[in-house]
């Protein structure tokens, strides 16, 4: 099969005639049909990762048709269009038992310890089918916007942590692929009023097509200002920052109304200086600050439904469409902010 395979660092490599995955006799082989490119993807290129072992393949954000089944495999038959979930947890541990897979403290995951998806053709296992991530796509649904039910699933997680709601005010921080579907899942979840802050100038352009009501250039423009201004000094009900920037984060404190949340959905690299944030300003403003990562099985489901259902139009994201051969140039596009979202297309 075509295959990328991430060889060492700042090094993919296309494969004509790597060998094709065995089939698990209680698994299923995937006939992968579009796989997106995650910023994740781009940072393991770069900086590689503790749970991948080049050589590996990698990707994670997959969509495809069932190829061939295990013999003892029932719950899917070849030629039936699917979606995978990433994570695959042990549904077994502290965690799991208390259905917060995502924090799984055995998981494994597609692109990591198992196959991804820069390939033609993958293995799924047996754990995965149990773990129902495996799910059957409606008819009227494209592998295009189906593989970005996985980084829509994390959105889910994170805004159920954040309890987003009817009638709030909610920032977003971030005008990136995740930042604009945090957007459009705050709009579903009825929040009446979304305020964007950006320092990219072709992000606040791409920004303008989806129903923001107020744009910050974050680098012109104060953002605490801005929002205060525009919640009549109040502050939001929930502040998203969906970057990976420290600066963002301690702005975030400020932007948010007493009693408000502020959720530090983007993480931060590798020798981040640490962060100084006004605690205080928690404390007598009873500010609630979480973090959120990763997704279950049942934001995975959910995820597709608000895809299927067009609540959330995932398809306004994709901005380029490349063959599998064009990889090294899918990860410039996302990682100097070219693209939103890249799809790569194994049989061309």
């Amino acid at each position: 099969m075509k295959a990328v395979i991430f060889e060492s660092l700042d090094n993919m490599v296309v494969k004509e005639d790597f060998p094709n995955p065995e089939l698990p006799e209680d698994g299923l082989i995937l006939k992968v049909e579009s796989v997106a490119i995650c910023g994740s993807d781009v940072r393991i290129f770069h900086r590689g990762h503790v749970n991948v072992k080049p050589p590996q393949i990698i990707g994670h954000e997959v969509a495809g048709i069932v190829y061939r089944v295990g013999r003892e495999t029932t719950e899917f038959k070849e030629g039936e269009r699917v979606v995978l979930g990433a994570d695959v947890p042990c549904g077994k541990c502290f965690y799991c038992l208390r259905g917060h897979q995502n924090n799984c403290v055995r998981a494994i995951a597609f692109g990591y310890q198992l196959q991804g998806g820069f390939a033609q053709f993958m293995a799924v296992p047996r754990d995965a089918i149990n773990a129902k991530i495996v799910q059957r796509l409606p008819e009227h649904l494209s592998f295009d916007e189906a593989c970005l039910t996985e980084p829509l699933a994390c959105v889910v997680n994170g805004q159920d942590l954040s309890k987003i709601q009817a009638g709030d005010t909610v920032v977003v921080i971030g005008a990136g692929p995740i930042g604009l579907m945090h957007v459009m899942l705050a709009r579903a979840k009825g929040a009446t009023k979304v305020i964007v802050s950006e320092i990219s100038e072709k992000r606040l352009e791409i920004a303008k097509n989806f129903n923001i009501d107020v744009l910050i250039d974050a680098k012109r423009e104060d953002p605490v200002e801005i929002v205060l201004r525009e919640t009549d000094g109040l502050g939001a009900d929930v502040v998203i920052v969906a970057a990976p920037s420290g600066d963002a984060q301690a702005q975030a404190i400020y932007m948010a109304r007493n009693l408000g949340t502020v959720n530090f959905f983007g993480g931060l690299p590798p020798n981040t200086k640490e962060i100084p944030i006004n605690t205080n300003r928690i404390h007598y403003k009873e500010v609630f600050v979480h973090g959120s990562h990763g997704s279950s099985p049942k934001d995975n489901a959910i995820a597709l439904k608000l895809i299927a259902s067009g609540q959330v139009q995932v398809g306004k994201l994709i901005t380029h469409i490349l063959p599998l051969d064009e990889i090294n140039k899918g990860l410039n596009l996302v990682e100097t902010g070219e693209a939103l979202k890249v799809i790569l297309k194994p049989w061309g």
